[in-house]
């Protein structure tokens, strides 16, 4: 009878041994779980963290990419601007300076006609001369009718030249003022033309700062949209992994659980 219980009682013993050690198991197994659960959901803040600060940088890329387009924007209208004034700058300095050709013919022609009367007026002083000469000859052989004919004649013909040699004069300061008003054309077009070719300058610094700046706004743009994809793929993987961490944290809990009620069962 002593040897049955003594029996019995070892064999309650060994159950319980046993039941104990797989308590211990589990709790060993749940703690294990919320272990791997606390490292997936500190995992998963590092992964939050991590889409948070590449969001940021990536909007700040954005909106630094469209701010760059807006300058290429302004940069485009400034040099279309330059490149219209530079266009009418030289069309006027050109169309000077064709008046100034112009002007400066118009002063040859009439230096040339000053010259003509210079040439015509010492000639009819000359042939005067020459006939109060021969008038005062006609006078010496008592032919005072034909004397006075003569006479009259050069005095006639050396009006004409002093006429002329006025002209003449008065021409030639024509011719000069003509010139010098060509001239002063001649530079108004010629200082139009080169701040056209100024304009025209500034038009095409204006376009290769437009162009500049649009390729920096879409590198930035691209840029940024890819740190937003990428911000946003983290975010999902840092929003899974905290999901698998509350799973694993919750089986963990569950198996600890089980093996509190198997140590109490015991």
């Amino acid at each position: 009878m002593a040897k049955t219980k003594k029996t019995a009682k070892a064999k309650t013993t060994k159950a319980v041994s046993k039941q104990e050690k797989l308590a211990a198991e589990k709790a060993y197994a749940g703690a294990a779980q919320m272990s791997r659960g606390e490292d997936a959901l500190m995992a998963a803040s590092e992964w939050n963290l991590v889409s948070k600060a590449t969001a940021a940088s990536g909007a700040a890329n954005v909106a630094t990419g469209m701010s760059a387009l807006a300058t290429s924007d302004h940069m485009s209208l400034l040099s279309d601007v330059a490149a219209n004034n530079a266009l009418r700058d030289v069309s006027q300095g050109a169309d000077m300076l064709a008046v100034s050709e112009n002007i400066t013919s118009m002063g040859a022609i009439v230096r040339a006609m000053s010259v003509g009367d210079l040439a015509r007026g010492m000639e009819l002083a000359g042939m005067a001369g020459q006939i109060s000469v021969v008038g005062e000859v006609v006078h010496a052989m008592d032919m005072p009718a034909l004397a006075q004919f003569l006479s009259d004649m050069g005095i006639r013909m050396k009006a004409f030249a002093v006429s002329d040699i006025g002209r003449a004069r008065g021409a030639v300061e024509l011719a000069r003022s003509i010139s010098a008003s060509g001239q002063r054309v001649a530079d108004f077009g010629v200082g139009e033309v080169q701040d056209g070719m100024n304009a025209l300058a500034a038009a095409q610094v204006a376009a290769a700062i437009s162009e500049d700046q649009a390729a920096h706004g879409q590198e930035k743009i691209a840029e940024g949209l890819a740190e937003l994809a990428a911000a946003e793929a983290a975010g999902d993987i840092g929003r899974a992994m905290a999901l698998d961490g509350l799973d694993d944290m919750a089986a963990g809990a569950g198996q600890l659980g089980e093996a509190e009620e198997m140590q109490l069962g015991s």
